[in-house]
């Protein structure tokens, strides 16, 4: 439940859109690959995020990318990479290429199941909501997984993950974000968090948990953040009717720091829900709440909690989609801060809303096209933080 800082790259997330693979079967049993190439123009109304001077410019995105698969028997193997190379017509100081990378082994045997994957991300993205504007950072994770099923209801899940968040020297360009960009430093960081879940199934598709992790942060340039983490929670998994499927878990977490900072011990929630309300109309919620590190003056920490609501049709015939998502949040920061306004002091708290809507095209099956807008706006009692962003873009994407 830790590790949604911007890292975890699914293997699915490589592909833009679902499409048949080159089968190599005839060298190597078992093994596709799926090779992709995406050209993307985006507007960006905002590209530093500031409440003032915004500075709006159009980028190219050129996206190549493949997926490899190999299956034999119990065993399987995937490898994936992405490129984003990243080309601004004004702001050219900005021009950077991200990566992302997967490697994930699969074995399952009737009773047993084990599972280590490595996901690697280097994006100017910003991860969580307080950062703004490109910034750099690289994020990987290495989750070793198992599986035992006790009985036909009843299984024991254990998982490990290791996370190593870096940023690096953020000084090529100009931005108006250069103060953040070196505060960034101080949330170099590994984080190791471990745990047990018992799974029952109580319906033939769908299990209930109840999971305990504990886990450290060691920050590299900050030894005062180091923090020690416990969590205790409920999970549900799987198809819960023929419609509706869940991914979501809630519980408690207790965060305490090795310094006289704030402790924290309170509700956490993650995952969602999918319902399928016809054949090609799909219907999303998703719900994030926790603690999230901070360069915020003194605050060690903020409390975020962000929810989504996704929608997707399929026109008849399938070539035409269309989707919405919107969603609002709330950042909550843990110390009091002076307001500029005599010796007045306030706990900052932050608002977010957006949304996005885009159309698909599936042109042939290995060539598809889509429009798509966004829109994300925040507004802070601190007014030094607020920004409004608006994001133009049209696609191409070729696949095979």
């Amino acid at each position: 439940m830790r590790l949604a800082a911007v890292a975890v790259l699914s293997v699915s997330a490589l592909l833009p859109v679902p499409a048949s693979a080159l089968n190599f079967e005839e060298w190597v049993q078992g093994l596709t690959v799926t090779p992709f190439f995406s050209e993307r123009v985006e507007y960006q109304s905002n590209v530093f995020q500031t409440p003032n001077h915004e500075r709006g410019d159009t980028i190219f995105k050129t996206i190549p990318g493949f997926l490899a698969e190999l299956s034999r028997g119990p065993f399987a193997a995937s490898v994936g990479y992405r490129a984003e190379i990243l080309n601004y017509v004004a702001l050219s100081d900005q021009n950077t290429v991200n990566h992302f990378g997967v490697v994930q082994l699969k074995y399952d045997l009737p009773r047993l199941k084990l599972q280590l994957k490595n996901d690697f991300v280097e994006t100017t993205d910003p991860p969580g909501s307080e950062l703004t504007g490109p910034i750099k950072s690289q994020t990987n994770v290495l989750a070793p997984t198992a599986e035992y099923a006790l009985t036909e209801r009843f299984a024991l899940g254990v998982n490990y993950a290791w996370t190593h968040i870096n940023y690096p020297g953020n000084t090529s360009g100009s931005s108006p974000n250069d103060q953040q960009n070196q505060a960034v430093q101080q949330l170099n960081e590994d984080q190791q968090m471990g745990g047990a879940t018992v799974w029952w199934k109580f319906l033939a598709k769908a299990d209930m948990g109840v999971t305990f992790q504990y886990g450290s942060q060691t920050f590299h340039n900050d030894p005062s953040r180091n923090t020690q983490m416990q969590i205790g929670a409920l999970a549900l998994r799987g198809d819960l009717t023929s419609k509706l499927s869940s991914t979501f878990r809630i519980g408690v977490e207790h965060q305490e720091a090795t310094s006289a900072a704030p402790s924290f011990t309170g509700l956490i929630i993650g995952g969602g829900w999918l319902y399928q309300i016809t054949d090609r109309t799909q219907l999303t919620a998703t719900i994030d709440r926790g603690p999230q590190v901070s360069v915020f003056e003194n605050a060690q920490y903020y409390i975020s909690t962000t929810g989504w609501l996704g929608l997707r049709h399929d026109f008849p015939g399938r070539k035409l989609s269309f989707w919405l998502r919107a969603g609002a949040g709330e950042d909550d920061y843990n110390t009091k801060q002076p307001t500029g306004v005599g010796t007045t002091t306030k706990y900052r708290v932050d608002t977010l809303v957006g949304a996005s809507t885009g159309l698909d095209y599936a042109i042939r099956p290995w060539l598809r096209t889509g429009i798509e807008y966004s829109f994300r706006q925040r507004t802070s009692n601190f007014p030094q933080f607020n920004y409004d962003d608006n994001r133009f873009s049209g696609r191409m994407t070729l696949q095979f």
